[in-house]
């Protein structure tokens, strides 16, 4: 007798695609899936490269945007679809700030939901920080069920409800496709990618690179990738600096190989934060990494091994770790990128992701 396959709706935001993309399509033998990819409204993202041809998501555009109280009627018309398909477990990333999560718990029993949280609490300087973490938390006390993607954020999430089910899955490499780019042989590039909000330090990144440069530095280059809702507050700092690079837009998917591949380092000087796509992305690409000490990077970033770390909220010691670096380059440059290769071979071995996948959803559809 064949064994009738459990039923999941997926649904995943276009925010979060990057995710889900190579893992909902290894899960389809294993289980019934209805996937619905939301894209929201004027974010410019785009699935091209992402997605495989041979198991699409459903697309649901939404025509308002999150605030909007007339995006009720579109959720509405989501939730009574998704409810139509009777699903053992609806699996979902997508916050909907501040409508949609409390929509999903009215038409969908709690028992059978999980949410795939990425941020237990919101990075300060985060948008709508204090409303979201009132938001978020509603949810936590009205839901049982957990994915995170740091076992940083897994020790969160069990502090704050101990009692209910939590589960931990890695988030992957972020793979937009390969790049024959390389970075200049006569200076030494630094990265920023990803977009801009003021808990990640973008500034204090600038005034680091302009502080070598004034301490007579001269073979280095900063490039500024990504979005931003601010920019004019970073212009400021920058002024006239032909040193510094800017592209102050939503990066296409087929542009991110070559943007990566192009530079030697990647910065993140986040003063708080769950964990960071941008991170792995580096990995991905061979890139060694500069970020803070704080705790979500500690798991993934092995000082003087896979990258450096400095001080949070120090220019001074971000400064000086720069200044080593430069010094240092040119011989530990290869050694670095052999021991992240070596990292990634150990620590990201999709296989075995998989299977924690297949167990978590297994395991909500048992409880």
């Amino acid at each position: 007798m064949i064994e009738t396959k459990k039923k999941i709706c997926w649904i995943t935001p276009d925010y979060f695609l990057i995710v889900d993309a190579k893992r909902v399509p290894q899960l389809i033998n294993d289980f019934d899936i209805n996937w619905i990819l939301i894209n929201c409204k004027n974010t410019g993202r785009k699935a091209d490269g992402l997605i495989d041809s041979t198991f699409k998501p459903k697309e649901f555009n939404l025509r308002y945007r999150q605030k909007d109280p007339r995006i009720l009627w579109q959720y509405y018309k989501l939730l009574r679809e998704i409810q139509s398909l009777k699903p053992d477990l609806v699996y979902v990333s997508f916050h909907g700030f501040p409508f949609f999560l409390p929509l999903l718990i009215k038409f969908i029993k709690k028992d059978k939901i999980i949410w795939g949280i990425h941020n237990v609490k919101t990075p300060k300087g985060a948008s709508n920080a204090k409303w979201m973490d009132i938001y978020q938390n509603y949810i936590i006390d009205r839901i049982n069920k957990f994915q995170v993607f740091s076992k940083y954020q897994l020790s969160v999430i069990k502090d704050k409800v101990p009692n209910k089910n939590h589960y931990y899955a890695p988030l992957p490499l972020e793979d937009y496709g390969t790049s024959n780019i390389t970075p200049p042989a006569n200076v030494i590039r630094f990265l920023f990618f990803g977009y801009i909000k003021a808990y990640k330090r973008l500034d204090l990144l600038i005034n680091s690179f302009i502080d070598l440069q004034n301490s007579g530095i001269e073979n280095i280059q900063l490039l500024i990738a990504g979005n931003c809702d601010n920019w004019k507050h970073y212009e400021s700092i920058i002024a006239e600096n032909t040193g510094i690079t800017k592209r102050i837009e939503m990066i296409p998917n087929k542009d991110i190989p070559d943007l990566i591949s192009s530079c030697h380092y990647l910065v993140l000087p986040y003063n708080d934060g769950a964990q960071s796509g941008v991170l792995n992305l580096a990995y991905q690409y061979n890139k060694p990494v500069i970020t803070t000490d704080i705790e979500s990077f500690r798991q993934l970033v092995v000082d003087g091994y896979t990258g450096y770390t400095f001080k949070n909220e120090s220019q001074e010691s971000l400064t000086m770790v720069m200044k080593k670096i430069i010094e240092e380059h040119k011989f530990n440059y290869p050694i670095l990128k052999q021991n992240i290769k070596q990292f990634v071979d150990q620590e990201f071995i999709e296989d075995k992701v998989i299977i924690l996948y297949r167990n978590f959803l297994n395991d909500c559809m048992r409880n």
